[in-house]
């Protein structure tokens, strides 16, 4: 017999690589937590977690994790995990009904964007950030976590209160989604208990339940050994733990508590196909999963083969992206991805939008891809990018964790107590990428192909509206695709060069003509020899971030009406066709590895530049920006391509109601002006001319003096000044020819009552819109901005809490300049179509009590409290600076603003608000649109 020689040493070769690479790591060793946090368990078998964390200062994050959610419901307690976790805000042992949210508001926590929870399958999660300057407020919040634990009342009254809350919340997730989700959720979780236990529940058991039903499931899972408790911020580790021991030790176990049973979700052989149909669905889409038993999350050889799944998924969609921008592509855009549904059950899936008539293709293409893989495997170049990202996100990781915020790291031990996910820290896991990822070898990574892609437990979804159901292929149709492809004679995938700099040839450097420090707020002015103006404050707030934008006027507003369109896309396709000799595609690849990303738009008003670099990669973030403003790329293919896409898109989104609502609302708000509408049509896209795009681009990006760059981050800047010099002071600028925008006449109507009627679900909309003209004045914007913050304290406490109207309700108030002088104030929720005319009515009570009275002490207060603490942690943002740079500047106001911005705060009050409510919020200021159904 003859042996293959070269098959023999390759196989020799990998063994000894392999071999070699093993040997440095023991895989067997179980992945450390991080070293930083105390995990422990008290006597009564309460979990806690603790770390201390110093970003931000003062100020610890809380949660109460509960190892209990919907799957543990009998038959008549479905949905009240979900109904006790909305308890836990009705009255407690220590806080009434309505005061424990009251009281954290007013040491400034928000509910909804700090105080929250949610409820799924297999967990309950409190979530409470909690102030830690005052030990009593410190005290408080675990005295709350611990209410919550044991001490919710349950209150009869309480309970039917909440009935109708729970109803709004589940009417606000009724349409198409919820109508398909229903379908197949019971194929992808075949014959296991998670098919009926979604955690919204029935809303006949929510009606109607007795009391003592929802009482017995809170005593039977809500107990100490079910329990976790994870505190991370800037407190003392030794503090925390008394409080853990003192607010959760003496809690006890029931002594007849049920087992905490976890549930299967069995295997299947078959291949299952779900064929669905709505009338309000938006588009096609195709979804493959492969799913299989939940793989371990322990040793470092399971965290090894998690990077490998990883790497798998990245360069499968990196492929598929490439394949979307082709013309005439199978699918609209598609991606991979790996994940766990429940906690039984992992999966590999492949999904992607497709055009009508494109069904079998897209999914064919999904199948062809991975065959592609499993027979000719991805290449060198390929892996070599995707490790190159990894790595890349590990070491940024490893140089901010001094610098993460809090709210950032507490996730990742909910997800070790709740699911054993890894909770490693950044720093063992750099090391361990920097070791291990150099070892993982193409072999291993193609391999997988074979494991992840199977032919048991397969589940194909297909989603669309009801008008293309005669369309979509059938079950045997479907299959028959796996089967086509195994005769197919596929090709290997090919790689394409690139250039390896993004500028061959640097341009001529300008040059440095001023710069002034600003020392009040460490800012430096830096006028360039082109005219082009930069803004830098260097910062230490992060270690590896760098943030920047510039803002230039003029926008779509110089042009007339009949390039509108183009003008409005113009920014858009440059980000579609690329920039230089890269396609976006391209410039992906390029960018593997690196820490950057720099996007240029053209809006209504100004042309803009936005993004972040680390340091390492500031130069090649400088690089982009030029070629942003001098070499927008023309690619026809690529255009049509995005320009099909959307025609697809919008057409296929006509039959969605919320579609529906959102283009005739923006025809109602732009009361007739071309120039504020946007296309919801297909055929309007006709309009949009590629090449006078790029004419309007390349002119809105002509003249760099016309711009102001802002700068803010860990930034050296002696080194900085010769790449401005270089990338921007090379830039083609006319300081003596400078851009304003233009007056276009956008106004919003005043004074009008609209009705919309979209959709069949028994759901409604309400939106009070306030405008007007007014000249823009500092203390005015303050407070109408402060009216939203309270009147929404007081329209969740009426129009949720004392009405049951609503789940969630929201005011918010700004003022502009641009066009003229302006303020807009907002109010809007959602609700039953009976009840749109009630929760008007209360709404506008709340909004004359402020008109007679003023908003309480109390209320002003609270959000005063939010504000400093705000402040406080925004001070420490690269972000928050940046933009207060570029708003200083578009506004005309010195710099020393933002450090008056707490005097400001104290300078507030009740006679101001009262004020802001007599001036802004009256009917002849207001737009108000109600949504109803069609069957209305």
């Amino acid at each position: 017999m003859k042996t293959n020689k070269t098959i023999i040493s390759t196989c020799i070769l990998l063994f000894f690589v392999l071999f070699q690479g093993f040997s440095q790591v023991d895989l067997s060793m179980e992945v450390p937590l991080d070293p930083r946090v105390r995990m422990g368990v008290l006597p009564n078998g309460l979990t806690y977690y603790i770390q201390q964390n110093p970003k931000p200062e003062n100020k610890v994050e809380l949660r109460l994790a509960v190892n209990a959610g919907s799957v543990l419901e009998t038959d008549k307690q479905q949905g009240l995990a979900h109904f006790t976790e909305h308890m836990a805000f009705n009255g407690t042992r220590n806080f009434e009904k309505n005061e424990l949210v009251s009281y954290l508001q007013s040491i400034g926590v928000s509910f909804g964007a700090d105080l929250n929870a949610y409820t799924s399958f297999d967990e309950t999660v409190y979530i409470l950030p909690i102030p830690s300057d005052d030990e009593e407020k410190l005290r408080n919040g675990f005295l709350v976590l611990s209410d919550w634990a044991d001490g919710i009342l349950m209150r009869e009254e309480d309970i039917d209160a909440e009935r109708s809350i729970i109803v709004e919340e589940w009417r606000t997730g009724q349409g198409y989604s919820q109508r398909l989700r229903d379908q197949y959720l019971p194929i992808m979780l075949h014959d296991s208990k998670y098919a009926d236990r979604l955690p919204i529940g029935k809303m006949e058991v929510v009606k109607n339940f007795k009391y003592e039903t929802i009482r017995q499931f809170y005593r039977d899972w809500y107990r100490p050994d079910n329990l976790a408790v994870i505190a991370v911020g800037d407190a003392e580790p030794g503090l925390l733990l008394e409080l853990i021991e003192e607010f959760f030790g003496e809690m006890e176990n029931p002594k007849k508590a049920p087992e905490r049973k976890y549930f299967e979700v069995p295997e299947h052989e078959e291949t299952f196909v779900s064929i669905l149909t709505d009338h309000e669905a938006p588009g096609i889409q195709v979804q493959l999963f492969y799913k299989h038993k939940a793989l371990p999350t322990n040793s470092k050889e399971d965290y090894r083969n998690f990077l490998i799944r990883n790497l798998y998924g990245g360069m499968l969609t990196q492929r598929l992206d490439e394949i979307r921008q082709q013309a005439d592509a199978p699918f609209i855009f598609a991606g991979t991805g790996y994940g766990n549904f429940v906690r039984d059950l992992d999966y590999f899936s492949a999904s992607g939008v497709v055009a009508p008539g494109k069904v079998e293709a897209g999914i064919q293409s999904l199948i062809i891809e991975n065959e592609r893989v499993a027979q000719f495997g991805f290449t060198q170049a390929e892996l070599d990018r995707v490790k190159r990202a990894v790595l890349n996100s590990a070491e940024r990781a490893y140089k901010e964790m001094d610098k993460a915020e809090s709210r950032l790291l507490v996730g990742r031990y909910v997800n070790h107590f709740l699911k054993g996910r890894f909770a490693e820290g950044e720093a063992w896991k750099y090391e361990f990428y920097q070791e291990i990822i150099p070892q993982i070898s193409l072999y291993e990574v193609n391999r997988l192909a074979k494991t992840l892609v199977r032919e048991d437990n397969r589940v194909i979804i297909i989603t669309g509206p009801e008008s293309e159901k005669e369309n979509l292929p059938g079950e045997s149709q479907v299959l028959a695709l796996f089967e086509e492809v195994d005769q197919m004679e596929l090709l290997p995938y090919e790689e394409r060069l690139l250039a390896e700099q993004l500028i061959e040839v640097p341009p001529p450097p300008g040059s440095i003509v001023a710069v002034k420090h600003v020392e009040a707020v460490d800012i430096h002015e830096i006028t360039l020899s082109n005219g082009v103006k930069v803004f830098v404050k260097p910062t230490d707030f992060k270690n590896d971030e760098i943030v920047f934008s510039a803002r230039g006027e003029g926008g779509v507003s110089v042009y007339n009406d009949e390039d509108h369109y183009a003008a409005s896309y113009a920014g858009v396709l440059v980000n579609v066709m690329g920039i230089g000799d890269f396609s976006p595609s391209d410039l992906r690849k390029m960018l593997a590895g690196k820490s950057v990303s720099v996007t240029a738009n053209v809006g209504t008003y100004s042309q803009t530049i936005s993004g972040s670099a680390s340091p390492r990669d500031l130069e090649m973030a400088m690089q982009l920006m030029y070629l942003y403003f001098t070499d927008p790329r023309d690619d026809k293919e690529l255009f049509e391509v995005f320009i099909n896409n959307q025609k697809t898109q919008l057409a296929s989104a006509q039959s969605n109601p919320d579609y529906q609502f959102s283009k005739k609302l923006n025809r109602v708000i732009a009361d007739g002006n071309l120039r504020a509408s946007s296309i919801y049509d297909p055929e309007e896209l006709e309009q949009i001319e590629r090449q006078r795009a790029l004419e309007i681009y390349a002119d809105r990006f002509s003249n760099a003096a016309n711009f102001e760059f802002f700068f803010t981050g860990n930034i050296e800047l002696e080194t900085f000044k010769p790449l401005l010099e270089q990338y921007l002071g090379s830039l083609p600028s006319d300081p003596e020819n400078l851009d304003s925008f233009r007056d276009m006449g956008i106004r919003a109507p005043r004074g009008k009552f609209e009705t919309i009627e979209v959709g069949t679900d028994e759901k409604s909309q309400v939106i009070m819109l306030f405008t007007g003209e007014l000249e823009y004045d500092r203390k005015k914007s303050t407070d109408i901005t402060y009216l939203g913050e309270i009147l929404t304290i007081k329209l969740i406490e009426t129009l949720r809490e004392e009405i049951g109207g609503v789940y969630g309700v929201g005011a918010s108030g700004s003022m502009g300049i641009q066009p003229v002088g302006n303020f807009s104030f907002s109010v809007a929720f959602p609700c039953s179509p009976d009840m749109v005319d009630t929760l008007i009515d209360a709404a506008w009570v709340e909004i004359r009590k402020i008109q007679e009275n003023g908003p309480s002490k109390e209320d002003l207060d609270k959000v005063k409290e939010k504000r400093r603490i705000a402040l406080e942690e925004n001070l420490r943002r690269n972000n928050f600076w940046n933009a207060q740079m570029s708003t200083m500047r578009l506004y005309g106001l010195p710099w020393e603003v933002v450090l008056k911005a707490k005097e400001n705060i104290e300078a507030v009050s009740v006679e101001r608000i009262q004020k802001a409510a007599q001036e802004f919020l009256v009917k002849e200021n207001l737009l108000e649109v109600r949504k109803y159904p069609l069957s209305r």
